[in-house]
């Protein structure tokens, strides 16, 4: 099964028991049981486990706290307000990203401008003969893909907003396949309108929007492209 599949099949499970628990928490069943809460706790819970995945300290921190903050009386922390439990998980988490963090790397983008990305940037980019691989899981991200004769892509985005330009590419001869992974973020994907390109889509709760028109001529290598996505909302363009 494609990783993009199973994401998506937790994601689905995670929202139908959300989705129970807070049926649940209006029956007469239950009234000794904070269900609602409960159905909170999955949805942080899989928040968790997908930046357990991008191994970001700080994207795991924002789940914690907001469990503390539900369950702040039970853990006698009553008089500590709501923001300064958030504020103090998400420094320990940028505490634990210091510590445990990878060296940071120096990469350029298209026009040869260098840049720094680390751990807490929670994102990489890789090219090399044709593939490339475009990662982000926290924060924004601008990434310009200039991939001579491409064959084939992957790009993951997870709760952050991601923004790809594509005008500096060329597809080689055979073609092209794009696997794009959107969980619950936002993605914006420009592409040049001479590129001929297919979609197979798998939509869970979020958004897919097409703008503008790809090329049809049948002479053109095709991109084949696979769009998984969760919650979140993918847009594709067309320039």
């Amino acid at each position: 099964m494609r990783k993009g599949k199973i994401r998506n099949a937790i994601r689905g499970l995670a929202i139908i028991a959300f989705a129970v628990c807070l049926l649940l928490s209006r029956s007469t069943f239950f009234t000794d049981m904070p269900m609602a809460k409960i159905a909170v706790c999955i949805i942080m819970a899989l928040f968790f486990g997908e930046q357990l995945l991008e191994k970001s300290f700080v994207g795991m921190a924002i789940p914690v706290g907001v469990v503390t903050c539900l369950f702040r009386d039970e853990l006698m922390l009553g008089d500590v307000h709501y923001a300064l439990i958030m504020i103090a998980v998400i420094l320990i988490g940028i505490g634990l990203s210091t510590i445990f963090g990878h060296k940071p790397k120096v990469v350029f983008d298209h026009k040869g401008k260098e840049y720094i990305m680390g751990e807490n940037h929670t994102s990489e980019y890789w090219e090399e003969d044709g593939n490339f691989t475009l990662d982000n899981g926290l924060g924004s991200r601008t990434q310009y893909v200039s991939v001579k004769n491409m064959r084939k892509g992957s790009i993951d985005n997870g709760l952050g907003t991601l923004t790809a330009y594509f005008d500096g590419s060329t597809v080689a001869e055979e073609g092209a396949f794009l696997d794009i992974d959107n969980g619950l973020g936002a993605m914006s994907l420009y592409f040049p309108k001479e590129f001929r390109m297919s979609f197979n889509f798998d939509n869970g709760l979020g958004k897919i929007n097409i703008h503008g028109e790809c090329s049809e001529d049948e002479t053109q290598p095709l991109v084949k492209t696979q769009i998984d996505n969760g919650l979140g909302q993918v847009d594709i363009y067309f320039v």
